[in-house]
């Protein structure tokens, strides 16, 4: 009877192990084919930084971009997130802002700091809606 059960723990076992190498397989492939868009979209995006304002944090301003696109501008994303933590622009630095194709949609990408922490949003560049969010400790 024991020897059954050594059997079936290294089935299941094995069949772990499978279910793991596929699911990282399939992570990498996505993470591939998600960065070759996005170089395909960053190549298509134009850096309008004419009209950076003196702010020597500010790494990418894509706020020209919603001019013939729908979209909203990289200075209104950036507002949304300040409000959705109850922040001025002045409280974050190391701010980067980057219009990228990710998670299905235009968003984007704002990094900065801000209290001891690392903070990411996406923001949708359509609706200005919030697609994800993180906040790590900065060390």
């Amino acid at each position: 009877m024991k020897k059954g059960y050594i059997i079936i723990i290294s089935i299941l076992s094995v069949v772990i192990v499978v279910l793991l190498i596929l699911c990282s397989v399939l992570y990498l492939k996505n993470e591939y084919i998600e960065h070759h868009e996005n170089e395909g979209q960053n190549n298509n995006v134009s850096n309008n930084n004419s009209s950076v304002q003196n702010n020597s944090d500010v790494t990418n301003d894509n706020s020209s971009i919603q001019n013939n696109s729908g979209n909203i501008s990289s200075d209104e994303a950036l507002q949304i997130v300040l409000k959705d933590l109850n922040i001025t622009k002045d409280n974050i630095y190391d701010l980067d802002n980057e219009l990228e194709y990710k998670y299905g949609a235009q968003v984007y990408e704002i990094d900065f700091k801000y209290d001891g922490y690392e903070y990411e949003y996406y923001i949708n560049a359509k609706n200005g809606g919030i697609v994800k969010s993180f906040k790590e400790r900065d060390y």
